[in-house]
């Protein structure tokens, strides 16, 4: 048997949803009030620990999303200014890690150096795939989302050539990514980077 109608309009039956959750708060209002000020208090602890992350708010208009994606190439190519010479640097401050082949043979140098850049470099690629993402939601395939696409591919293939020296690292330690130095065999030796 089906329950008989309480409400016989769409307003009376807000009303009283309304009427409900005020009388719930009424009723639970210190326990409420003290659940959202501890979580106030931890979001503004994570933020004052960590940089601000506005992955939360939602794009928009085309604009803001097109605005992310510049944001991010900006403070990507901000980061890395020139890319060899970003390569070269990221290269030059391995060697410094790196200890003396007599005195210690089997030790590597601090591959920290590079999984550092992979993470900033990521940071980077996260925001330009949120305005990406949202270009694809509000205008599908089209021209700004190819440029928007090109400048997350280009991060990506940066990425990929930090992952590919510390791939030779696995290989076969130091003397692999020297080997592959000196003989211009690493990605970043081979590609074309625009001027």
């Amino acid at each position: 048997m089906v329950h008989p109608t309480i409400y016989k309009s769409h307003q009376a039956r807000v009303q009283a949803a309304r009427e409900k959750h005020r009388h719930h708060y009424q009723k639970f209002r210190e326990v409420i009030r003290a659940k959202r000020h501890q979580s106030h208090k931890e979001k503004k602890s994570c933020q004052d620990n960590e940089p601000s992350d506005d992955e939360d708010e939602p794009m928009e208009t085309l604009q803001d999303c097109i605005a992310a994606v510049k944001y991010a190439k900006d403070d990507f190519m901000t980061y890395v200014k020139a890319p060899q010479r970003f390569f070269d640097l990221l290269i030059d401050e391995y060697s410094k890690t790196m200890p003396d082949p007599e005195v210690c043979p089997t030790r590597n140098g601090d591959k920290s150096v590079f999984e550092c850049a992979i993470t900033s470099l990521e940071e980077f690629l996260d925001q330009a795939h949120r305005g990406l993402d949202g270009i694809l939601q509000m205008c599908g395939v089209s021209d700004e989302w190819r440029a928007a696409d090109g400048v997350c591919r280009f991060m990506r293939e940066m990425i990929g050539m930090i992952e590919d020296i510390l791939l030779r690292l696995a290989e076969g330690g130091d003397s692999e990514l020297l080997i592959a130095f000196v003989e211009n065999e690493l990605w970043y030796q081979e590609y074309k980077f625009p001027i």
